[in-house]
């Protein structure tokens, strides 16, 4: 694979005959939309567009332009759809956090304090192991994202979560799939202290990945 940036949400990727075949994917396939076949190729394209160019398009809904070469080559360019705004389902992270980021003389937008909420460490509530376990099978690398597994007093378990170098797109992808199986709890700093000190951390570093791997 070969890989050059065209902007910070958009690369283009010749894919090579060696590539194809080390992925059992040909031209038919894109032409008929083999989708298993698709998505892990475009899976794989995306984390080494990450790493090779520096190109974050994981979690954004993405475009995808296929364009036959005369050296049997492929010319993919990938480029990510921006969203107007983010989505209703953040706006209790925004009520609770809004109060430690604006000066009460301001009155900001929603889409404001969202947006400065998403860089606030925040603490998903699971009512049981199953349910952990649960979201870290389906869930997505976790690249730029760091977690915390805790057990509560109350024998919930507890996924405290701190957004450090994933984009934005992605880090509200990750916020989407987990409130499938949990709901927030808290973003403020004395109940993270409290629930860290009075509860029992079960994994410390990486606790979505290490789970997943358990799991598998």
């Amino acid at each position: 694979m070969k890989f050059r940036k065209i902007s910070d949400s958009k690369f283009q990727c010749i894919l090579y005959q060696e590539d194809m075949k080390n992925f059992n994917i040909t031209l038919e396939d894109f032409l008929h939309s083999d989708p298993a076949k698709i998505h892990d190729l475009l899976e794989t394209v995306v984390e080494e567009a990450y790493e090779q160019i520096g190109v974050d398009v994981a979690g954004n809904v993405m475009s995808l332009q296929l364009v036959p070469q005369p050296n049997h080559t492929i010319l993919l360019t990938v480029s990510a759809k921006q969203e107007e705004s983010l989505p209703d389902f953040l706006k209790p992270m925004a009520e609770e956090a809004g109060a430690l980021l604006m000066p009460e003389e301001e009155i900001p937008t929603a889409d404001e304090i969202v947006k400065k909420a998403l860089s606030l460490p925040v603490v998903f509530r699971f009512e049981s192991m199953q349910d952990v376990e649960r979201f870290c099978t389906v869930s997505k690398r976790t690249r730029g994202i760091e977690s915390e597994l805790i057990k509560g007093e109350d024998s919930a378990l507890y996924m405290l979560i701190n957004r450090k170098s994933c984009s934005e797109k992605a880090f509200v992808s990750f916020i989407a799939n987990i409130l499938e199986y949990s709901d927030i709890y808290t973003s403020k700093e004395l109940e993270i202290d409290y629930l860290k000190e009075h509860g029992k951390v079960l994994v410390e570093k990486n606790a979505v990945n290490s789970v997943k791997k358990y799991c598998g």
